[in-house]
C-alpha cells in the first residue's frame, strides 16, 4: 500500500495589550522614601486557524487498485482575556547623596498565556490514525463536534505565568566616587512558569508548557570605576542564580533549564589622547538544557579586545571577539531526529575580527 500524507495549515494569532499604571514616591523622613506602584494589565490573545490533514491510501492487486482519501479538517476561532493587578512596594534609605542608598522591594510579575500552533499537526495526525480503518471502506472525512473543538483549545492553550519578587540591595559610591558598587539579592516565587519544550514524538517542533511551581534565588554584584586620572575605565560584574522546580511532574528539585547558574563580565579601557585600547571578558554557565537535567553547557568564558581612534567626525574601531576560539553551545535540545537520548545544538560563534567605521554628521 502506498500512503501520501500532508498537513496544510493557516493561522492568525493577533494579540492586544492594555495597561494603566501609577507610581508614587513618598518621603517618610529626610532620608527614607516609600515607593508605591500599581499596574492594571489586560492581555487578549486570539487564534484563528484553518488546518487540514489528509491521507491518500492506494492499494490492491496489480490488476485492480483503488485510492481512498481520509481527511480531517478543523476551522475555528478562539480567544482568551487575562487581567492582572500588579502591585509594587519599596523602601529606600539614602545615607548621603555622595555615599548612596540601600533599598528593599516587593513586586508581582506576570506574563500572559497563549496558544501553541505547533500542536495542530499532532492533533490532526492523531485523528487520521484513529480512522484509517474507516477509510479502507471508502473516502472518509473525520467529523468534529463542539466538544472536539473545546478539547483542541485545552490542548493548545498554556496559562499565564505569575511571580512574586523580593529584592534587597544597595548602590554605593566609594573612594570619593572613584568606585561604584551595586549589590542585589533576590528571591522569586513563580507559579505556572512558562517553559519551551519539544513536542513529544516530534523532530524539531517546540511548544510552550507550564511548570507547576518554581523558585529562583540569586545575587548580582557590580564594581565599576575610574583610575589613573580618569584615563582608565574598568568594570566587573558577577551574578549567581539558583533556579529550581518546586512542583513539576517528576522534576521536583531539578534545575530550571536555560538559566545559567553563573554569569561573569569584566572590562578595562585605557584612553590616551584620541586613542583607546580595551579588553573584555564574558562568561556564563552551567546551563541545563532539559527539565530532567541530563545534559548541560559547562561554564565558558569569551575574551574580546578593541582598539579605537577618534578622528573627530570619524571613529575607527578594530575589534576581536572570542579570541581564544572557545567552543560552546548557545542552545541544545533532545530530539528523536538525533536518535535516542542524543541532542542537537547550536554552536556559539567562533573567533571573529572586524573593523568598524562610524561617521558622525
Amino acid at each position: 500500500m502506498n500512503v501520501e500524507m500532508g498537513v496544510p495549515e493557516s493561522f492568525k494569532t493577533p494579540t492586544f495589550n492594555f495597561a494603566v499604571f501609577h507610581e508614587s514616591n513618598i518621603l517618610l523622613a529626610d532620608r527614607l522614601k516609600l515607593t508605591l506602584g500599581l499596574r492594571f494589565n489586560v492581555d487578549r490573545v486570539k487564534i484563528e486557524y484553518d488546518a487540514l490533514a489528509y491521507m491518500n491510501m492506494t492499494g490492491g492487486t496489480a490488476e485492480r487498485q483503488a485510492t481512498y482519501h481520509l481527511t480531517s479538517h478543523v476551522q475555528d476561532s478562539r480567544s482568551k482575556t487575562y487581567t492582572q493587578l500588579l502591585p509594587k512596594i519599596g523602601l529606600t534609605y539614602t545615607f548621603d547623596e555622595k555615599i548612596g542608598n540601600i533599598y528593599a522591594l516587593v513586586s508581582k510579575g506576570y506574563r500572559a498565556g497563549g496558544y501553541n500552533i505547533q500542536m495542530f499537526s499532532d492533533i490532526l495526525q492523531t485523528d487520521l490514525n484513529a480512522h484509517q480503518q474507516d477509510a479502507m471502506r471508502g473516502d472518509y472525512d473525520v467529523a468534529h463536534t463542539v466538544a472536539d473543538y473545546d478539547a483542541i483549545e485545552e490542548t493548545i492553550a498554556y496559562k499565564p505565568e505569575e511571580s512574586w519578587n523580593y529584592e534587597i540591595g544597595t548602590h554605593l559610591n566609594l573612594f570619593d566616587s572613584q568606585v561604584h558598587f551595586d549589590l542585589a539579592l533576590y528571591y522569586m516565587k513563580i507559579r505556572n512558569q512558562q517553559l519551551s519544550q519539544m513536542i513529544p514524538g516530534s523532530n524539531y517542533g517546540r511548544m510552550m508548557v507550564n511548570a507547576g511551581k518554581s523558585h529562583s534565588l540569586g545575587v548580582e554584584a557590580t564594581l565599576r570605576g575610574k583610575a589613573v586620572d580618569n584615563a582608565l575605565d574598568w568594570g566587573l560584574t558577577y551574578g549567581y542564580t539558583n533556579a529550581k522546580f518546586d512542583e513539576y511532574e517528576d522534576f521536583k528539585d531539578n534545575y530550571v533549564p536555560y538559566v545559567p547558574q553563573h554569569t561573569l563580565s569584566a572590562m578595562i579601557d585605557y584612553h590616551f589622547g584620541k586613542f583607546t585600547l580595551g579588553a573584555n571578558l564574558s562568561g556564563q554557565g552551567k546551563t541545563w538544557w532539559d527539565e530532567a537535567n541530563t545534559y548541560a553547557q559547562k561554564f565558558y568564558a569569551l575574551l574580546g579586545a578593541h582598539a579605537d581612534y577618534d578622528f573627530g567626525p570619524v571613529v575607527v574601531s578594530l575589534w576581536g571577539r572570542n579570541l581564544t576560539n572557545t567552543h560552546y553551545n548557545t542552545f541544545a535540545v533532545a530530539s528523536s531526529a538525533a536518535g535516542g537520548q542524543r541532542y542537537f545544538a547550536q554552536k556559539g560563534t567562533p573567533v571573529q575580527v572586524g573593523l568598524d567605521v562610524n561617521i558622525h554628521f
